[in-house]
């Protein structure tokens, strides 16, 4: 953005009547071009702001921010100390010294902006708001950037996932770019100069500009509260409006770089907002097409963050594309889609270091995991598996429950904890007919039968007093090659009426796939890992991670088996699988790129 042209009138003003303004102006700009490192040519009727213009212009079209903010800070000290060296022209110096210091500390926050650092590039902005109210020529262009110091806080606390709090803070900045408008205006009908005018013209169109951008982050963020409140339609509706906002923005943009960073947000808003139309319509095409918009997103922008946020919200939709078909079918070969689709979004979400994104991509695949359980336990005929399936259903809604509510998800909380009930009111329909029965002695004993017998006959109520573990076995992922590291998941639980101690689990190694030790410190003993006696309480569940690694290529069954104790010191084991693990040779290309 050009300077101000109100440099000539304000020099006169502080000047003595005896110096020559136009010799003084040659000298101050020559300066400035050696500070800034450009070649110095004298142009007739030039004065001040056409040469800082010019000047400007040719740093700004470098990019190079730290250059320039190096530059005017030099020029700030030089004419602090003039100022010291001829009283005469203190007061000139000391306004130039300001101004040149103020323009250092905007070039430092447009170099702390594209590091996204946020609130660091605020109190810069607000330094440099402060050091063109003290002066006399500038004082007007102290509004606008106060305005961007407001917008660098309201950047920031989007970044934190604190919606509320950039909401308000990008009304404020919407606020204080109006006053800035009103400021410029104000100058604007003071001066008769063109050139002046015009650049005060520029300056209101930028600040113009901002307030428009801030506009549409209000309805950005507003679109965010709503989509926590389970509002979908007035969420979609205002991620509309501010796509609308961002592209009559775009089509306005004066640099390259601005037209990117707008396109990228019209792409985000106009995809959260077809997200928001996939979950009313429960619609598996709008979820891909969502998915596009972001893929297209991150090709865009350039900014660390924003391109982790698009590639998690791609790999979210496309979950959400197979979720959606897997409710409407049932079809749980769709299972091993989704999980792929949210590790990866949960590691992009991770990455950009948004913790309650994360929180809620991982509530969303313990809510598909019990859904696979809930599918599988409607179709189970055993009614003991059917129980255990119930079980681990209600243990994954329980942990989908507390990730939604950790990650302000109210609406969505609420929903796992319906489905918690209705797995619970079918595991409650399964025991309660085995209980009733084992209160009824013409049922359930025979006559004259010692009651030693009638506890040790099988299927009785009596298996589920003492501890019983069960579980399910995974592995995360399904391309193997030789080198890949991978992780065998272990869900276990305890669905007898007393405690059980974990003791060992054994049969994990197999040729062909070993055991990381380095990932799992202590806990390995020859070819068991020691559970340390961790207990489990009924219905307690416990989530062993396995890091393992394949050594060769082949087809490789695992069946580990669990060793615990119960409450009467009694040994019992439970044994998990068969898993079968494909491990594939690189081949020439995935050899010159490593294992994964």
């Amino acid at each position: 953005m050009s300077k101000p042209d109100s440099y000539v009138n304000s020099l006169r003003k502080l000047l003595p009547p005896d110096k020559n303004v136009a010799t003084l102006i040659t000298a101050i700009c020559k300066l400035l071009y050696d500070y800034l490192g450009i070649p110095f040519e004298e142009k007739s009727n030039w004065n001040l702001s056409d040469y800082v213009n010019d000047a400007t212009a040719k740093i700004r079209s470098k990019g190079d921010h730290k250059t320039a903010s190096n530059a005017f800070k030099k020029a700030a000290d030089d004419y602090r100390l003039g100022a010291k060296k001829v009283p005469g022209l203190a007061r000139l110096f000391g306004e130039l010294s300001a101004y040149m210091e103020g323009w250092s500390l905007v070039e430092e926050a447009r170099l702390r902006h594209g590091e996204e650092q946020y609130f660091l590039a605020a109190e810069d902005y607000t330094r440099a708001s402060e050091l063109f109210q003290k002066t006399v020529a500038w004082a007007h262009l102290s509004k606008h950037h106060a305005g961007s110091s407001l917008l660098e806080k309201a950047e920031a606390f989007s970044r934190e996932e604190k919606e509320e709090d950039a909401l308000k803070m990008f009304a404020s900045a919407t606020e204080a770019f109006g006053d800035a408008q009103r400021s410029l205006r104000t100058k604007r009908d003071q001066v008769a100069e063109e050139q002046e005018r015009k650049e005060l013209d520029d300056w209101f169109n930028a600040s113009r500009a901002l307030e428009k951008y801030c506009q549409g982050r209000v309805k950005l963020e507003e679109a965010k509260v709503l989509d926590k409140k389970g509002d979908e339609e007035e969420s979609g509706a205002r991620y509309r409006s501010a796509s609308n906002d961002f592209r009559e923005l775009m089509s306005r943009a004066q640099t390259d770089q601005i037209r990117v960073e707008l396109e990228a947000l019209t792409l985000f808003s106009e995809a959260r907002c077809r997200m928001k139309d996939a979950e009313t319509r429960a619609s598996p095409e709008m979820y891909a097409e969502a998915a596009d918009l972001f893929a297209r997103a991150e090709k865009v922008t350039q900014a660390r963050t924003f391109r982790h946020v698009a590639l998690a919200s791609s790999s979210i939709c496309w979950a959400l594309e197979s979720g959606t078909r897997f409710r409407r079918t049932r079809n749980t070969q769709l299972y091993s889609e989704i999980k792929k689709h949210l590790e990866t979004a949960t590691d992009y979400y991770e990455a950009a270091r948004w913790r309650n994104a994360a929180d809620w991509t991982r509530a969303t695949g313990k809510l598909f995991d019990s859904l696979v359980y809930l599918t599988d336990a409607a179709i189970e005929r055993d009614s003991k598996k059917k129980t255990e399936l119930y079980h681990l259903a209600e243990k994954h809604l329980q942990l989908s429950a507390r990730l939604y509510g950790q990650a302000n998800f109210p609406v969505k909380r609420d929903e796992a904890l319906r489905l918690l009930d209705r797995a619970r009111q079918e595991k409650e329909l399964l025991l309660t007919p085995i209980e009733a029965l084992s209160e009824n002695p013409a049922l359930t004993r025979v006559p004259g039968t010692p009651d030693s017998l009638i506890r040790g006959q099988p299927g009785s109520l009596e298996s589920f007093e003492d501890a019983k573990v069960v579980g399910n076995l995974g592995v995360v992922g399904k391309d193997f090659n030789v080198g890949s590291d991978l992780t065998v998941e272990l869900e276990v639980a305890n669905v007898g009426r007393s405690a059980a101690r974990l003791i060992k689990l054994e049969n994990v190694v197999v040729e062909g796939i070993q055991l990381d030790k380095r990932r799992i410190p202590g806990q390995v003993n020859d070819d068991f890992i020691d559970m340390k006696g961790k207990r489990l309480e009924y219905l307690g569940a416990h989530e062993v991670r396995i890091p393992m690694k394949a050594i060769r290529a082949g087809v490789f069954q695992l069946q580990p088996r669990i060793l615990f104790v119960d409450e009467k010191g009694n040994y019992r084991s439970h044994g998990f699988g068969p898993l079968f693990v494909t491990v594939r040779e690189l081949g020439i290309s995935g050899w010159l790129k490593g294992p994964k």
